[in-house]
């Protein structure tokens, strides 16, 4: 007998399949070692990067968080946050649209990847199953697995590329059937992997659903929104006007929300962000603060103090909270700019791609996503295969290296799908 791994029953396995992202990052830093790398478009990974190929920052976060004195970088963060950053962020977060007669409670994360953990890992039990869409950012899977939690897929899109409600609804249904918990993970506005943003149509069409739903059933509903790209999708205050519109809730329904820094701040590496909610009683509320800080405390403790003392000095002082606003504003036209490039020459070359209305990806559905991929590599294109597509990073590609991508995109999938 040979031992293949010492680990629990339930853990052995885990990671044998590289993640798709970081694998084609792997592929690009080998490439970039041979002749030719300036030609490498790189397509892959979610960070906003300038013209040159360097990292995009607010230069007001560099500035201001090098001023921090050595107590406010390294001493600990309070478990949930200090309660200037759990204000910042429930200001960000809202920016006016807290919905009427709610109250509103933060707990600190490391980054929205934290606060989905804990959404999925609170508010459903031991093998309950959390709905996402079929297109989704694939850590969600990774994060119910080591959760010991479940995920189904609802249809994003019909037929028609429409916003699919009738299958969010059946789905809904079915859940509701067989678990006591239902947690349903939006990720909106500028949804990874597609750019897609759920309309105030959208909204107006589910919400009272959701809540007759969970007044005829009983069981608690849990609206999950992913909401890292919501300051990419035009003007970011009205991209959460949805908010709003979650009013008069029953006691059994709650809204949750993951915040992170790592988009509207540009500061990935520093692992900042939160999880956010609402709900009319004061009892819920002191609840969401206890389970979400317990389990911060017995996953990662604390989180990132500098990035903290940040998001509440910028949010608390309007000069620089406009400046952090105007350079947003330029990266974010860039990164218009950059889409409205590839998906113009997609329409007239005959390229589907997914609806997009902002954020950092566009997705282009193909029948082979590995061949593909493995394909544009021969060509120095680097993009990430999915179930059923590729995602384009436009926030990674620069202006100049846009024209011609979709061209071919294009070619390559004609010669493998015929």
């Amino acid at each position: 007998m040979s031992i293949q791994s010492m680990a629990a029953a339930h853990a052995a396995g885990k990671g044998s399949e590289p993640d798709s992202v970081f694998a084609v990052v792997a592929k690009i830093r080998e490439a970039k070692k041979l002749p030719g790398a300036e030609a490498i478009i790189d397509g892959s990974i979610g960070a906003m990067r300038n013209e040159d190929g360097s990292l995009s920052i607010l230069p007001v976060v560099d500035e201001e968080y090098r001023k921090l004195p050595a107590e406010d970088l390294m001493d600990y963060a309070a478990i949930a946050g200090s309660p200037e950053f759990i204000a910042a962020a429930i200001q960000y977060t809202f920016q006016g649209f807290q919905p009427a007669g709610t109250i509103a409670g933060a707990v600190g994360t490391p980054g929205g990847t934290g606060a989905v953990r804990l959404m999925i890992a609170n508010y459903l039990d031991d093998r309950e199953t959390a709905l996402i869409p079929d297109w989704h950012w694939a850590p969600y899977r990774t994060i119910a697995q080591e959760s010991r939690r479940r995920t189904d897929t609802y249809a994003m899109f019909d037929e028609k590329s429409a916003f699919n409600t009738a299958d969010i609804k059946a789905k809904v249904r079915q859940t509701l059937e067989r678990q006591n918990n239902m947690l349903i993970i939006f990720n909106t506005p500028g949804h990874n992997p597609t750019g897609y943003s759920m309309s105030q149509a959208d909204w107006a069409e589910l919400i009272p659903f959701l809540r007759q739903q969970a007044t005829a059933s009983g069981k608690k509903v849990i609206v999950g929104l992913d909401m890292a790209y919501a300051d990419y999708c035009g003007d970011p205050r009205e991209a959460r006007r949805f908010l709003g519109m979650f009013t008069d809730l029953p006691e059994n329904m709650q809204v949750v929300i993951a915040f992170s820094m790592s988009k509207s701040f540009f500061i990935y590496g520093m692992r900042c962000g939160a999880i956010v909610g609402f709900h009319p009683s004061a009892a819920v509320m002191r609840d969401f603060a206890n389970i979400h800080s317990f389990s911060a405390r017995g996953a990662w403790s604390n989180g990132s103090r500098g990035a903290q003392e940040i998001l509440a000095k910028i949010c608390g002082d309007p000069i620089l909270s406009a400046r952090a606003d105007q350079e947003r504003r330029a990266l974010a036209e860039l990164l218009s700019q950059r889409a409205a490039i590839f998906t113009d020459e997609a329409r007239a070359v005959g390229l589907r791609v997914l609806p997009y209305y902002g954020g950092f990806f566009v997705t282009i559905p193909v029948k082979e996503p590995k061949l593909t991929t493995e394909k544009l590599m021969a060509s120095n294109i680097y993009l990430v295969p999915m179930t059923g597509g590729l995602r384009l990073a436009v926030c990674a590609v620069p202006k100049n290296k846009m024209p011609g991508l979709a061209t071919k995109i294009r070619a390559a999938q004609k010669e493998l799908e015929g």
